[in-house]
């Protein structure tokens, strides 16, 4: 695998032709963001065109959103059609659009990357021939508070940057074209009793209207409300687009309790603050990781501006270092040195050497080497300064989380993203792990009070055992006294894998006979199994029931002034108690910390908490955090589920993350949307589209299987179509394309089956040939004028045998024969001729997971023409038949490979009995 960094932003939606990538034309972006308090909801249109005068089967869009966003709509406009997605989990997500390709319907599928949690990509079929395509995408977020400004930051990312490591490979360097324009409205909205004090930009000029929003620009003046807007003539900005809102209060502690509009008695209640405390600093290890990559470039004077301010405001008591890093790392002192004017001078003429000379961005080695190489016996703060330009980040953030675990919170790490295509995924996911905070630092942009209070967020004290407490009211007294309950508390005592639902009641089992005569041999049709009815890709593993809450994140984070923080908790439906207030609770070494925050209760329902709380819950298991990895059994209460089921921890944690992104409809790692027909009821089959026949150039007419004769060197059939005027040409097929190369199949009173074919000629009086591979027609007759069918039984007339010049796609030299112009070329190379031999050859081009694809090779084993349009399914589906009805003798060979086969497509159909038969109906006609 190779590491490099890419040239380009990898955006744009792009589809193949053969090997070269091609896109369609951006003609307009809008992004319009409403933000109310310290959260945001954005809907972003993209709109492409295919200028095209062809259909294209699929396309490819990838973006960047930022980090921790939860995308909860997915809807595209696919010429006249309009898909609404649905969350499901990942492989059923991908298997139902993959199907839905297939029967040429118009689909989307919109996924996270997993290499990186701020990309997502978005498969677009079907795209109509000169249409156009419009992609809605609505998210929700937190909003980060600016310490330089102090009001709540918005981000847009409008690019991905460019990045060191393995890239992705569904991505690729991008040269999409822009044409139109982009508009950005910003709507902002603080509680009432607060007001806006003003909106600014530190990225790009806006308009801002003050006392209003767009969508009530004639309503009476406002100052709790306020809007901007951007308006260019390109949908390519340089960088990300930044928003700061100025109100008052913004950092207020809120507890806020929101009813779900959809799901009966669902809850979910959201605190968030910006801490204000002051608590005497420590005299820590600070070790500064500071990126010196080749991407690092334009941005050192940032960099060597932010360590200037780090170093010059270290307080004198603490020891310090600097690591240097890039493709390799380097310290300027083999272990810190106490803070004092010698090592300063040092230090700060040491930064002023700094350029982007280190080559690639290897950011765990350096993070790693600072972990090992810091001072065990004292705490230890790593601030990480970066672009944040890498691709592998998962590992990074697990050697974090357990580092910091390790150390018993003796270890924080902190990073500071400088420059204007940060990786927002890098640097707040690294903060996350490593129990600190993240900001960034466009270029040219003010930095000093971000370097500052992340500087004050390092010094302060280490706090622990963070605990939320959840205050009801006692409905049973008139005294009113509280009932308390403590959430972790409740996690523990509702843990129950002996009542989970989602258990199956036990079966008696049924003696098998070692030797049972009427069990089907290899070979033989299997019919399908009930046990297969629940398609749940996570039956095999052990049940657990939900908790009364889940709080997310499981484990609070230190809290830091003028850092804002959000704790929510998911109830499960059986609370029905309404808090009056919550508690939050610390430790110190200077003394317990709490604070009390009364509960609003909204009126109205709505589900952006939901979604927050559930995109953050999600984030956290994907991250090697969250309550599962706190749980235990309720008949163990010794040992946790991750040291019960060592072996299928992995995949649980997987099962929760798919269990609440499909409950609240929220995207992941592990959950995708898929946009198909179905989802609105639109009547979509199994069956293909029926669609309007085309040219009689492509050479697809209905044909009379009954016609078709064999004999010992193939299959050849004769059968009507209109005969072409006798001065219109025949166009040739394209260099490498086949002849009838498109379905063929019976009249509509019958049931229908696909016959494709390799090779075909057109006989004399308007009467077409197809012929498998390697077939010769030997005697054909000609069609009546009349109108009756001509026989291929006592033919009048011999034919020369033909091969179709496939290498070069062009006619040869008219012979003496009516039937003239089809080329001689060599003989193709000998493949495998025995059946031990077929089977064998098949069996090195089964996919691990079970399945085959569309290809030649295969094509030319099987000795019948596949489509490179085929689906996976049908092609596998295909193969597995033609092992059971051609190649029965063989069956001690392909037995357990077609058993891994069925598995794979009993899981893409999701245990619909229906769905197989009809495949399996499908191709046997074919293999006909």
């Amino acid at each position: 695998m190779s590491y490099r960094r890419s040239q380009s932003y990898l955006c744009g939606c792009g589809y193949f032709v053969g090997p070269t990538k091609h896109y369609l034309t951006r003609v307009r972006l809008e992004a319009h963001t409403t933000i109310l308090s310290s959260t945001s909801r954005t809907t972003l249109k993209q709109i492409f065109s295919n200028p095209s005068p062809d259909e294209i089967k699929e396309c490819l869009y990838t973006f960047p959103l930022f980090d921790g966003v939860s995308v909860v709509a997915f809807a595209c406009h696919i010429g006249p059609r309009l898909l609404r997605g649905v969350v499901k989990e990942r492989s059923q997500a991908k298997a139902t659009f993959d199907r839905a390709l297939s029967r040429g319907e118009t689909a989307g599928y919109l996924e996270q990357l997993p290499e990186a949690s701020d990309v997502f990509s978005t498969r677009l079929g079907n795209i109509p021939a000169n249409g156009e395509v419009h992609v809605d995408i609505t998210y929700v977020g937190e909003l980060k508070h600016d310490a330089e400004a102090d009001g709540i930051r918005f981000t847009l990312p409008t690019r991905i940057a460019p990045r060191y490591g393995a890239i992705p490979s569904n991505l690729s360097s991008s040269n999409v074209r822009e044409d139109g324009g982009i508009k950005i409205t910003v709507d902002a909205s603080v509680a009432e009793g607060s007001f806006i004090r003003g909106i600014q930009s530190p990225s790009h000029p806006i308009a801002v209207t003050m006392g209003s929003t767009s969508a009530s620009e004639d309503v009476e003046v406002a100052m709790h409300k306020a809007s901007a807007t951007l308006s260019l003539g390109s949908t390519e900005l340089e960088k990300d687009f930044v928003l700061i809102v100025l109100n008052k209060d913004s950092g207020t502690p809120k507890a806020i309790l929101e009813s779900h509009p959809t799901i009966p008695n669902q809850r979910a209640l959201m605190l968030t603050l910006v801490p204000r405390f002051s608590l005497p600093p420590s005299h820590p290890d600070i070790v500064f990781v500071a990126d010196r990559s080749g991407s690092m470039a334009h941005n050192i004077p940032t960099l060597v501006a932010a360590l200037k301010v780090f170093l010059k405001s270290l307080p004198v008591g603490v020891t310090f270092n600097i690591c240097s890093f890039g493709s390799s790392c380097s310290f300027l002192w083999p272990k810190s040195k106490a803070y004092s004017r010698e090592s300063l001078k040092e230090a700060l003429d040491h930064v002023q050497t700094f350029s982007a000379n280190y080559g690639g961005t290897e950011t765990f080695a350096a993070l790693k080497a600072t972990i090992e190489n810091r001072y065990t016996g004292l705490p230890c703060e790593v601030m990480l300064l970066t672009d944040g330009d890498i691709w592998s980040q998962e590992s990074l953030f697990s050697y974090v989380n357990e580092e910091v675990k390790k150390s018993k919170s003796s270890l924080r790490v902190f990073a500071l993203g400088i420059g204007d295509g940060v990786s927002h995924a890098l640097i707040e996911g690294v903060a996350r792990a490593g129990n600190g905070f993240a900001q960034t630092v466009n270029i040219g942009e003010k930095l000093d009070s971000k370097v500052i209070r992340m500087l004050k967020g390092a010094l302060s004290p280490h706090t622990t055992d963070y605990s939320l407490e959840v205050n009801y009211r006692n409905e049973e007294t008139d005294e009113g006294f509280e009932i308390v309950e403590r959430v972790t508390d409740a996690l523990k005592v509702m843990l129950s894998e002996e009542k989970s639902p989602q258990k199956p009641e036990a079966k008696e089992s049924k003696t098998v006979s070692f030797f049972d005569y009427v069990s089907k041999l290899a070979g033989q049709e299997k019919a399908p199994s009930d046990d297969n009815d629940n398609a749940d890709p996570f039956a095999h593993l052990p049940a657990i029931s939900i908790p009364k809450f889940i709080q997310t994140p499981q484990d609070i984070p230190p809290l830091y002034p003028f850092s804002r923080t959000s704790v929510y908790l998911l109830y499960s439906s059986d609370i029905q108690k309404t808090p009056m207030s919550v508690t939050l609770r610390a430790k110190s070494d200077h003394g317990p910390l709490e604070l009390e925050i009364p509960v609003e209760v909204l009126s109205t329902p709505g589900e952006t908490i939901h979604q927050l709380a559930a995109r953050k819950a999600i984030l956290e298991l994907e991250e090697h955090r969250g309550w599962i990895y706190e749980a235990k059994g309720t008949d163990d209460t010794e040992n946790l589920l991750k040291d019960r089921y060592p072996s299928r921890f992995d995949e649980m944690v997987q099962r929760e993350a798919v269990r609440i992104g499909v409950r609240f409809q929220v995207g992941g790692k592990w959950s995708s949307f898929v946009a198909v027909q179905a989802n609105d009821q639109v009547g979509a089959t199994d069956e293909p589209n029926n669609t309007q026949a085309p040219p009689r150039t492509m050479l697809d007419f209905e044909a009379d299987v009954d016609k078709c004769e064999s004999d010992e060197d193939g299959i050849f059939c004769a059968f009507d179509a209109e005969p072409f005027p006798r001065s219109e040409s025949i166009t040739p097929p394209a260099q490498g394309a086949d002849f009838c190369s498109t379905p063929v199949t019976r009249s509509a009173s019958t049931r229908s089956r696909e016959v494709e074919y390799k090779y075909a000629a057109m006989l004399p009086h308007g009467t077409w040939a197809c012929s498998r591979p390697n077939a010769r027609f030997t005697a054909v007759g000609s069609t009546d004028r009349t109108g009756g069918r001509g026989s291929v039984r006592g033919a009048p007339q011999a034919l020369s045998s033909f091969r179709s010049d496939r290498s070069r796609g062009a006619w040869a030299d008219e012979d003496e024969d009516e039937l003239s112009g089809f080329a001689e070329t060599a003989a193709p190379p000998p493949g495998p001729k025995t059946d031990n031999e077929k089977v064998h050859a098949v069996i090195e081009m089964q996919d691990f997971e079970g399945w085959w694809e569309p290809s030649e090779a295969l094509a030319a084993v099987l000795d019948v023409g596949i489509e490179g349009s085929r689906s996976k399914e049908w092609v596998t589906m295909l193969v597995v038949k033609w092992l059971e009805v051609k190649m029965k003798g063989e069956g001690e060979v392909w037995e357990l490979v077609v058993e891994k086969a069925r598995a794979w497509l009993e899981g893409q159909v999701m245990g619909d009995h229906a769905e197989m038969k009809r495949l399996e109906e499908e191709v046997l006609g074919y293999l006909k």
